[in-house]
């Protein structure tokens, strides 16, 4: 919503995103199922044709890669990618935090490839962080690996359109011996040692369908390339717990795992000083986000007990510019908000100088699997572990 929240309304219902092309506005109009108007129908008619389109030229390339004739490039020490099965936010980039964390902690060194997203095309190797400082701003590198970058102090996070150039400068400039690919489930040109992909808990196929007529990147099928299945936002509600059930019986050989987004911090936007999360319990807040699931974003706040009394939710990886952001605070005036919120990724985007009367801060989240995380850690050390000796006899 630009404007008012109700906190009686449901999430749909208080805020309206703001779509700024046409392209997204046409793809939201598809996938609003009650909109049977005659000229939507049309839309969903070509989608589904464009769609059957897609889903063949996607099988013709996967059956590439099984019968070897697409060259796959192999790397001199293991690779874990984490990625996802269809399009918008199902917490690839903290589950990437979470892992990398893990194996640092157990004693791996750690580098980071992405594509990047929306940022200069890079057909070389951009190196966004080599560990010591952070070498590009998030116009260049996109808004994943600049918050990786700066979240994981010590660890190269490089990017490239061709990853396998990414992933190689990584274990030869900087002595990697474990690569982590950014979302890397449909980026075939790499070979891993572990597929972890991330489903929405809440509903992990979409409508069923392929891109453009549904959210999917290719069929369910191609889940038997996983070896680790990660259900996000999983808030032990009935639709979530019938979801998990489903996929646990669909694939009965995959590991399984649970987990979700938990508010861990607050920051100032500027100084990055911090202050606790109770500190915003009844205040009268505003907030933006440009992320795939802001409504996400906005119920974390809501969970705070503070009172958002304004919300604006842009389109995805949306540019924040000092004209923007001033007119949010222009029409978020007369609510009289005492605090700022924006997430993550939107802070890595924001220009240097902020408006005078926007106070604002970040609202950092974690990736928390659920219960025990042991399941998904044996997991991870097994692949190691094979990688590592199979690499060993090949020497």
């Amino acid at each position: 919503m630009k404007g008012y929240v109700d906190p009686k309304q449901t999430a749909v219902e208080r805020y309206h995103v703001q779509c700024s092309g046409l392209a997204e506005k046409i793809f939201k109009l598809i996938l609003a199922e009650e909109n049977r108007t005659i000229g939507v129908t049309i839309l969903r008619l070509v989608a589904s044709l464009v769609a059957w389109s897609y889903d063949k030229l996607t099988i013709a390339r996967n059956l590439l890669f099984d019968l070897g004739i697409r060259r796959v490039h192999q790397l001199s020490c293991p690779v874990i990618s984490v990625g996802n099965l269809a399009v918008g936010g199902t917490g690839k980039t903290p589950m990437v935090l979470w892992l990398t964390r893990f194996l640092s902690a157990e004693g791996w060194r750690v580098g980071i490839v992405s594509r990047g997203y929306r940022g200069e095309e890079v057909r070389r190797v951009l190196v966004v962080s080599d560990g010591k400082n952070i070498l590009a701003d998030s116009g260049v590198s996109g808004d994943e690996p600049q918050l990786l970058a700066r979240w994981l102090p010590g660890i190269p996070v490089l990017c490239s359109t061709k990853r396998a150039l990414a992933a190689e400068a990584a274990v030869e400039q900087f002595n990697c011996n474990v690569v982590v690919l950014d979302d890397g489930f449909q980026h075939r040109f790499l070979a891993r040692n572990l597929d972890i992909v991330m489903l929405d808990s809440q509903n992990p196929f979409g409508n069923g369908s392929l891109f453009p007529r549904g959210t999917l990147r290719e069929r369910t099928t191609a889940l038997r390339r996983a070896q680790a299945l990660v259900l996000s936002r999983f808030d032990g509600s009935q639709q979530a717990e019938q979801n998990r059930e489903h996929v646990v019986r669909q694939w009965p050989d995959k590991a399984v795992v649970t987990a979700l987004h938990r508010a861990t911090r607050l920051f100032a936007a500027t100084t990055q000083r911090e202050r606790s999360l109770s500190s915003v319990k009844e205040k009268r807040l505003a907030a933006f986000a440009g992320i795939g699931r802001p409504d996400d974003f906005f119920n974390t706040v809501h969970d705070l007990g503070a009172k958002l009394v304004y919300a604006a939710a842009l389109p995805d990886h949306h540019p924040l510019t000092a004209e923007l952001l001033a007119s949010l605070v222009q029409e978020a005036s007369g609510l009289e908000p005492e605090l700022w919120l924006t997430t993550e990724k939107d802070w890595v985007r924001l220009p240097e100088a902020l408006p005078d009367s926007m106070e604002l801060w970040v609202l950092a989240a974690e990736l928390e699997v659920n219960g025990d995380s042991s399941q998904l850690k044996t997991v991870v050390r097994g692949c190691l572990t094979t990688a590592n000796g199979a690499l060993k006899d090949s020497d």
